[in-house]
């Protein structure tokens, strides 16, 4: 016998009737269609049913007759009710009666409600019982009715069953996410008339003024686009449409194909765009791809359709709009690479920032960056005629970060415009560079002689007395000296970035005039400068010579116990056998505390220059092999830690190869010839025969084959070698003579407007270092360190000084307690705070204040327990916009001044 095909309202209503009596058999229903087969076997719940339509009283009890109880249960369709049936037929069907079929009695027996809200039993509704019923199978087991159905389960039953929507409420947001979902538009084309004429009924309640906006989608046939559409909208109804005549045409056609021509309000349908972008924003941060890239397709597709691709530059999502944009910052770099304001260009990478490609394309976006830093710095004035130590300082402040800059725009990018853009670029900086080292090379001489340079300027082979011995002098007082073969300024700029981000401390002497850096040896080599370094004396030497000067050093022994001597590490100690991690031992002697100092060498960076594999490094502490494990070790035992090197390097950019019968990269012997970007040079610094040598001034010569990098020329790339004394952020004991510092940048490095803004603050802000006050060394400022401060001017410096002398801050000071912040850093961020109408960014406060940015929370902290008096936030901080303010009418009144 055939399986039914068991009518819909005939299922539910069984469904309803088993529930109620699972031994329920012999069971009528009142149904006027003839079925096909009119008999039939089915099931429901698990019990086995005979269907039959019985289309006379004779054939009923035909049926009852021949029915046996047992593991099939016979039901009968009939046109018959009770009043047509004999008595003796209906003592023998089930309940006694044939039931009819009502969609609400139905409805209340499949949910188990007690009560229907009347508003749904009306005769105007009785599609919604019919929907329910027919499509009771798709969400009986996904909403709890309760004891009433209500209007509104009505419809969440009704949206799941017939549209699967399964969302957990009803906003727009939901809907676009349901809309996401295949099939969509057919779902929706496929809904009964009754149900799409009620839509409204639905939406309405919970979109309001878009509500005639989804139903015109939906009639269209475009349920499945909205999202799409949205996004359209909020190109072709934004702000930035403009109001031409080529955007009233597109309007007009879109509002063709995709709204049949309906006339809505325009603030109707930015309105929808802009959720509709937000919504699309919020879902790829969560990482929701895969629809939303559709989507965003299929609105490049639209906005192509109506000829106004250039509008899709205004997008942050659309993926055209981020090629868009390339285009424009190509265009604009140019134009600022010939010498115009950079203001447009900023803008540009502004766009690009903004854009959510960026997230996906960091190195793309972190390479537009520096160019757009390194055109700035074209555009600063070019000095002449300066000393030694000016161009050395010079190169030290900002030199690294230009060379940074330029081995990154150097590879290009994937963007032709773009590319061609960075390949204009370079040629101008390269230029500007030769130029540098030409002007430097004049004083290569007094280099190779050893003559005073400067403040902060130390031949290599003295660092170890003149730095690292007086580091490790107080007892408690441990040292790592880790030395980064061939590091240059560059890489260490980069690295010493990704170092504060982890939550490390950049520490600078006193007195000094910036950074700290060395001389390397001559010629710039290995074997020469690095053993110099960790000999302190000028020779040459392997890695045993350098363990065996190391540890010989009278400066460092005088400090080591004889059990626990300097020791020094290379990379064949630093791996441990048969694994990358860092060896045990050397981990041990750099956690513990008994070696007070310790070196280790580390030649990622020189391995990655002998290489000729076309990689872009981006040098941070994962990608430098150990240094991580390395540094975690140093903070356990809460050694400050050196960061330097034994000399930089240049990059092969377009070198030209010259033959040298030496076998050396970058220096000559003397009895060869200087020729043109070479020079002769002659001292004590020199270790070669006669101590004398031919280096390369030019970054443009090599003598050896190809690779990616070199070293040994008189460059400043390749003499000037980095110097960074480091801790740990959670250290924050004195080092006598030594105080932390904000990160180091030139003020054209900060492209954002605050920031250059502080930059330019900072300079009304300088005066020369007050004398540091005794202090109690258990007592010591986390913050005390020179302040910048400025001169006195008018009517701030009045309201600054009576808030100083108010019996109201004395109390409060008094009230706190021990706040270890002195009431000059306080006058210094009031000051700079009041002339700019109270308010300006946290990175800008850090460089006016000089204190490490891992700091300045705690210090604002400790301003406003002194400030806000009873709770008044007259000092504030504004953590979404990175903003300090300061309220000075409240401050005034807060302490009666």
């Amino acid at each position: 016998m055939a399986e039914s095909v068991i009518p819909g309202p005939v299922k539910a209503q069984l469904q309803a009737i088993l529930t109620q009596d699972a031994k329920a058999d012999r069971i009528a229903l009142v149904w006027h269609e003839p079925i096909d087969p009119v008999e039939s076997e089915g099931e429901i719940a698990n019990i086995r049913l005979r269907l039959v339509y019985c289309s006379s009283e004779l054939s009923i009890r035909e049926r009852l007759v021949l029915h046996k109880t047992g593991d099939q249960r016979l039901v009968m369709l009939s046109p018959f009710d009770e009043t047509r049936l004999a008595k003796d037929v209906l003592a023998r069907l089930w309940r006694n009666e044939p039931h009819r079929i009502s969609p609400w009695r139905t409805l209340e027996q499949l949910l188990r409600v007690g009560q229907i809200d009347p508003r749904l039993t009306g005769k105007e509704y009785r599609w919604i019982a019919e929907c329910l019923v027919s499509s009771y199978d798709r969400y009986r087991t996904h909403i709890n009715f309760g004891e009433v159905l209500d209007f509104d389960k009505a419809w969440e039953a009704l949206a799941l069953g017939l549209l699967g929507y399964r969302e957990p409420s009803l906003d727009l947001d939901s809907l676009l996410n349901w809309s996401l979902n295949s099939g969509v538009s057919d779902t929706v084309a496929a809904l009964p008339k009754e149900v799409s004429d009620h839509l409204s009924d639905w939406l309405k309640p919970r979109l309001d003024k878009l509500t005639l906006l989804v139903e015109t989608l939906w009639a269209q046939g475009h349920a499945g686009d909205m999202l799409a559409v949205g996004l359209v909208c909020s190109l072709l109804y934004g702000e930035g449409a403009g109001q031409t005549q080529e955007i009233f045409q597109a309007r007009g056609s879109f509002t063709e194909r995709f709204l049949g021509g309906a006339k809505l309000d325009s603030s109707v349908l930015r309105s929808f765009g802009d959720a509709a972008t937000a919504f699309a924003g919020q879902a790829l941060q969560r990482g929701n791809q895969a629809g939303i890239n559709a989507a965003l397709t299929h609105a490049e597709q639209v906005l192509a359709s109506l000829d106004l691709m250039s509008l899709a530059a205004e997008s942050d999502l659309l993926p055209a709009a981020f090629g868009l944009r390339l285009d424009q910052f190509a265009n604009c770099l140019k134009q600022s690479i010939g010498g115009k304001p950079v203001q447009s260009t900023l803008a540009a990478l502004a766009a690009l920032q903004c854009h959510q490609l960026a997230k996906v394309r960091k190195d793309q976006v972190r390479t537009a960056e520096l160019a757009v830093r390194t055109c700035v710095w074209l555009q600063t004035d070019v000095p002449e005629k300066l000393s030694a130590a000016t161009i050395i300082r010079g190169y030290v402040a900002e030199g690294g970060y230009i060379d940074w800059a330029r081995s990154r725009i150097w590879s290009g990018d994937e963007h032709e415009a773009v590319s061609n853009a960075y390949q204009q670029l370079t040629k101008k900086v390269t230029t500007r560079r030769e130029a540098l080292n030409q002007d430097f090379s004049h004083h290569l001489p007094a280099v190779a002689r050893g003559d005073q340079l400067g403040n902060g300027i130390w031949p290599v082979e003295s660092v170890l007395d003149a730095l690292v011995v007086p580091l490790a002098k107080p007892k408690q007082q441990q040292v790592l000296l880790l030395v980064l073969d061939g590091m240059s300024q560059a890489v260490f700029r980069e690295l010493s970035d990704d170092l504060i981000r982890n939550h490390w401390v950049e520490l600078q002497r006193g007195g000094s005039q910036g950074p700290e850096c060395l001389l390397s040896a001559l010629p710039s080599i290995t074997r020469i400068s690095r053993y110099s370094l960790l000999a302190g004396v000028l020779g040459e030497g392997t890695s045993a010579d350098e363990k065996k000067a190391f540890a010989s050093h009278q400066g460092l022994k005088s400090l080591a116990s004889t059990k626990f001597p300097p020791v020094l590490f290379h990379k064949a100690d630093l791996q441990q056998t048969g694994s990358g991690a860092l060896a045990s031992g050397v981990r041990e002697v750099i956690a513990g505390r008994e070696h007070r100092i310790v070196g280790a060498v580390i030649n990622a960076v020189d391995d990655q220059l002998s290489s000729n594999a076309q990689l872009s490094v981006n040098w941070s502490v994962e990608s430098v092999s150990l240094l991580r494990q390395i540094l975690e070790a140093a903070r356990e035992s809460g050694r400050l830690v050196i960061f330097t090197s034994d000399h930089g390097h240049v990059l092969d950019h377009d070198m030209k190869y010259t033959k040298s019968p030496s076998e050396a990269e970058r220096f000559k012997v003397a009895t060869e010839k200087a020729g043109a970007g070479e020079l002769l040079i002659e001292g004590g610094r020199v270790v070669q025969p006669g101590h004398k040598a031919i280096l390369p001034w030019s970054e443009k010569i090599r003598y050896a084959s190809k690779k990616m990098g070199y070293h040994g020329g008189g460059s400043l790339q390749e003499l000037i070698i980095p110097f960074g004394l480091f801790r740990n952020a959670g250290e924050t004991n004195e080092i006598e003579g030594w105080h932390e510092v904000p990160r180091q940048e030139p003020s054209w490095w900060r492209l954002d407007t605050a920031t250059l803004g502080a930059a330019e603050a900072t300079l009304g802000f300088q005066q020369k270092p007050k004398r540091k006050e005794k202090q109690d060394k258990h007592t010591q400022d986390l913050f005390d360190q020179p302040v910048e401060s400025a001169a006195p001017q008018g009517d701030a410096t009045d309201w600054i000084n009576d808030l100083f002398a108010s019996p109201v801050y004395a109390q409060m000071k008094t009230r706190v307690g021990r706040v270890i912040i002195r009431d000059e850093q306080i006058k210094t961020l009031l000051r700079f705070l009041g002339e700019r109408d109270g308010q300006q960014m946290v990175a800008a406060t850090v460089q006016v204040l000089g204190i490490p940015a891992i700091r300045i929370n705690g210090f604002l902290v400790g301003v406003q327990k002194l400030l806000n008096v009873d709770g008044y936030p007259v000092l504030s901080v504004d953590r979404a916009t990175k903003t300090v303010k300061l309220n000075i009418e409240s401050l005034k009144t807060q302490f009666e001044l």
